[in-house]
């Protein structure tokens, strides 16, 4: 599957990056992979673990959220630092046409190169950083259903897609900072689907975490969802897992939990989440900003036929039946994230103290 112009379209101006047509196109096999067996575990005594990923789990289907939700907020941020480019590009072209008469023709000619160049390669990237967060879906959830042994995940560009179970192929998928042309590092668990010729009609993430653990907790995630589809009481298990759930079951993230997420990305010891209160106050500002920009996602009425969980299910658990943050979990990312804008506005205040 090679991209079109359309699928570049989608990726810097609609800001496609997560599960969607287009990022099953540019997904590659490369760097180191492992392949997934789904009768064996990957843990040998651990079980699965809820990672910040399940909203909820009975006896039918287990929910997990999209493997971006984590990052949520991020991109964004260098997405808004096109703001004062734009009013540096406004001004210089101001000065271009205001001063013609003194400016030398050459430099005259590389100002307006570097306007058009800037136009043409920055606002489509600047673009692309915000939309990637705001104004789409609050999260892109995944339902694996063990009755009818099938996968539904919300794209950003397909709708729901429906995928047999047994038909995808999952592996492990890492490459370092060196090796991905981007110049990023990846540890992620991935899955593609094979039409009835052999070709690959979907390669998509499907667990990834952000944090310490890196491929341990991605893998975590992925036992939990290998146990809950492959064995009989994988249901039970889930269940029983001594994780909280995420609050996303029909409705937007919450402040607090929104600053707990920013919290755990940054750092899995408290030491180091006051180390980096300042990156705690950038992640946490842009998850709340771009949270309450979206959309939160309603399933399809046919999904939720396929989906129906009986009345007296035992094995329930989502946002309305699971326990509260206690005060220290609501209060200690709260700290962080204000200890973090404390120390953003100190540093405002001694680099622009002469201006005002």
């Amino acid at each position: 599957m090679q991209p079109t112009a359309k699928d570049y379209y989608n990726l810097f101006i609609k800001g496609h990056w997560g599960l969607s047509s287009t990022t099953s196109k540019l997904n590659k096999f490369s760097g180191r992979e492992e392949l997934l067996d789904k009768k064996v575990g990957v843990l040998c005594s651990d079980g699965g673990r809820f990672n910040d990923s399940v909203i909820a789990v009975n006896s039918v289907f287990i929910e997990v959220v999209d493997p971006g939700n984590r990052l949520r907020g991020i991109a964004s941020f260098f997405g808004f630092m096109g703001g004062p480019f734009l009013a540096g590009g406004v001004g210089l072209l101001y000065g271009l046409f205001n001063y013609v008469d003194r400016v030398p023709l050459f430099v005259y000619l590389l100002a307006l190169l570097a306007l058009v160049l800037g136009g043409i390669i920055g606002l489509p990237l600047f673009n692309s950083l915000i939309r990637k967060d705001f104004f789409r879906k609050t999260h892109y959830p995944m339902r694996f259903n063990r009755v009818d042994r099938k996968v539904y995940a919300w794209s950003q560009d397909m709708g729901v897609v429906t995928m047999n179970w047994d038909g995808i192929h999952f592996y492990q998928s890492k490459a370092s900072a060196s090796d991905e042309r981007r110049g990023m590092g990846r540890e992620e668990v991935r899955g593609y689907v094979k039409d009835d010729a052999g070709n690959v009609v979907l390669h998509l993430v499907f667990f990834k975490y952000e944090g310490g653990k890196m491929m341990r907790g991605a893998l975590e995630i992925w036992e939990l969802v290998r146990r809950y589809m492959e064995e009989p009481d994988g249901h039970i298990q889930a269940y029983r897992v001594d994780q909280r759930v995420l609050a996303l079951d029909g409705r937007r993230e919450g402040f607090f939990d929104s600053l707990t997420q920013a919290t755990r990305l940054m750092a899995d010891s408290r030491l180091f989440q006051v180390v980096f209160a300042l990156m705690v106050a950038w992640a946490g500002t842009g998850r709340i900003l771009a949270k309450w920009t979206c959309r939160v996602p309603r399933w399809p009425e046919w999904v939720e036929e396929k989906c129906q969980v009986a009345p007296d299910d035992p094995y329930v658990r989502n946002r309305q039946n699971e326990r509260p943050l206690k005060a220290g979990e609501a209060l200690w990312p709260l700290f962080c994230f204000l200890l973090g804008w404390a120390e953003a506005l100190t540093i405002f205040y001694f680099l622009f103290r002469g201006y005002f």
